[in-house]
């Protein structure tokens, strides 16, 4: 019973980890990377072959973008042209 008990426990804590984020969760991502940024754009893309986000916004006078993982992770973030 013990050894099914932390079985149990081991895939609850794997199944929450591997939940996606929403658009809410990147927007609190952007920000808290780049204090007054301006988000204009979110849209789930591809990248790679993987499910992102895409964040246009707008930090210090640059038009930038970010690629964000769903699971919360920035991938890259560049200029945006």
């Amino acid at each position: 019973m013990n050894k099914i008990y932390w079985i149990l426990v081991c895939l609850a804590l794997t199944a929450g980890a591997a939940a996606a984020i929403g658009k809410k969760d990147v927007r609190a991502i952007i920000e808290e990377a780049y204090p007054g940024a301006k988000i204009t754009e979110i849209e789930k893309e591809k990248y790679q072959g993987k499910k992102i986000y895409e964040v246009d916004f707008n930090h210090d006078g640059k038009k930038l973008e970010a690629i964000i993982s769903l699971e919360g992770e920035i991938i890259k973030v560049g200029i945006d042209d």
